[in-house]
């Protein structure tokens, strides 16, 4: 699914960065990294999201810098069947269906420290543009009956900021860590064949962190 593409992408990526030659970070405008997400929801639709992406920065002055971020994130889209009227057969196992949406993100922020050894640390916010996919799912209802359910996912959009802080282990590689909280404004329309019974989630605001490896050049 959408992860596994984006870990071929960022193979490639760390691959050209073992090519790059070390360079002082204070001729260093530019930073690549790839990272971890881990995101919490509510449960509607989703409890946790996990992603993986690529992220990376361009500074303008004094420690201001522009940042895009390319992740591949995957999650269960908790009990459906509940989000349209109809409860699942509790014998049953809750009953998911598996969804992915891939994250193109701009940001702006700041950074704060000497960033050539040590520790630094750095805020942002920023705007995503989502493209979600959910898979159909179906299983028993509690009235002995099936649903059927199929979802019509439409382009998210997303807000975001970051508090986090870097650990250089030279001027030209270092690992973040940031804290992050989200607003994700969404369009998945739920339906289900069988009653025609419908429902709509809109949005969700999730929160958690990311790890990012980086190198900076």
């Amino acid at each position: 699914m959408a992860c596994r593409q984006a870990t071929r992408t960022i193979t490639i990526v760390l691959v050209f960065l073992s090519l790059v030659p070390t360079v002082h970070s204070e001729e260093a405008k530019f930073e690549i990294g790839v990272r971890g997400n881990v995101l919490l929801g509510d449960g509607v639709p989703a409890n946790d999201i996990l992603g993986i992406g690529v992220i990376g920065r361009n500074y303008i002055r004094d420690g201001w810098f522009a940042a895009a971020a390319l992740d591949a994130y995957e999650y269960d889209f908790e009990r459906p069947s509940n989000i349209v009227g109809i409860p699942q057969d509790p014998a049953v196992k809750d009953i998911d269906a598996s969804a992915s949406n891939t994250v193109l993100s701009g940001f702006v922020g700041r950074r704060y420290g000497d960033s050539s050894r040590g520790f630094d640390w750095f805020w942002m916010v920023g705007l995503g543009i989502g493209s979600p996919d959910v898979d159909d799912v179906s299983g028993a209802t509690a009235s002995g009956g099936i649903f059927d359910i199929t979802f019509d996912a439409n382009t998210e959009f997303h807000l975001s900021a970051s508090l986090g802080t870097s650990y250089h282990f030279t001027p030209a590689w270092f690992v973040a860590f940031a804290a992050r909280i989200a607003h994700h404004f969404m369009d998945i329309q739920v339906t289900d064949r069988v009653t025609g019974n419908t429902a709509n989630v809109d949005s969700q605001s999730p929160v958690g962190a990311y790890l990012s490896f980086n190198y900076a050049f």
